[in-house]
């Protein structure tokens, strides 16, 4: 296995990917995939599949509208603000967390992020790892890896292919993580393991006294508990939904940021 790092490495082979929504074989016609669903195309300028299923019923429900709308605030936050929002420059934070995964075989990162790459894979030391990113947002071009634009509720992966899946500050900006996870599950080996990095934020800490601009000007969309968020997770809330589906945590470590913050490194396993 090896890290995709430069263009000679940036192809998926087709039989790794299936249907998003029906979960069965597509087939090829020229850069068109297809299935009994619909079809996903190759982007002609970039040379990455979309799989998001557009035409899926359940996307254009109230609460989907809800997540387009978290979706546009955290490309703010990702455009003015891209050192405290995203993977970039050499975060000591985003290091130790690569360092605690220990790359190896498959990797897929659940909500990757828009950079060119991100810093977890930049500044890895480790090399025998072949590493796929996947996330709605097309985001900057051209990219240092291999990208997927799809959903993490959707994975376009067939069964048990990857030897890690991770979730890098993204599994508390789904609907509902159990769907994630769920698929998570699906495409991940029998002897696989999944990552979890996860904020936590007591519910006492305090408002900055002051917002930048950009942050002043944002909406928090009806049904959600902020800007960017559904609903802010704590430890408690994930752990049951690892319980909930039958996925066991075979180690968990904190990391205290200041006195109201925390990181939380999870290991989990079928």
């Amino acid at each position: 296995m090896i890290k995709a790092i430069n263009k000679k490495n940036l192809e998926i082979p087709l039989d790794w990917f299936i249907c998003p929504v029906t979960k069965k074989k597509l087939l090829q016609r020229k850069n068109i995939l297809c299935s009994s669903f619909g079809c996903f195309k190759k982007n002609t300028k970039y040379g990455f599949w979309n799989f998001i299923p557009k035409n899926l019923k359940d996307l254009n429900k109230p609460i989907w509208k809800t997540w387009e709308k978290l979706q546009e605030n955290g490309v703010a936050s990702y455009i003015n603000d891209p050192m405290h929002n995203l993977g970039e420059g050499m975060r000591k934070d985003y290091i130790e967390f690569s360092k605690f995964c220990n790359f190896h075989g498959i990797v897929l990162d659940i909500g990757v992020g828009p950079q060119k790459i991100p810093t977890h894979i930049k500044y890895c030391e480790k090399k025998n790892f072949f590493f796929i990113g996947i996330d709605p947002l097309e985001g900057i071009w051209p990219k240092n890896f291999i990208f997927v634009q799809g959903l993490g509720e959707y994975l376009p992966f067939k069964d048990k292919l990857f030897d890690q899946v991770l979730y890098v500050t993204s599994i508390d900006h789904f609907i509902n993580p159990i769907d994630t996870l769920k698929e998570a599950k699906r495409v991940l080996k029998d002897d696989g393991t999944i990552c979890i990095w996860m904020g936590e934020k007591s519910k006492n800490t305090p408002k900055p006294k002051k917002n930048p601009g950009w942050y002043k000007k944002i909406k928090v969309p009806k049904g959600a508990e902020d800007a960017f968020h559904f609903k802010r997770f704590f430890s408690e809330n994930l752990e049951k939904c690892f319980y909930k589906i039958s996925l066991k945590t075979k180690e968990k470590r904190e990391i205290t940021t200041d006195k109201w913050r925390k990181n939380l490194f999870y290991r989990i396993t079928k």
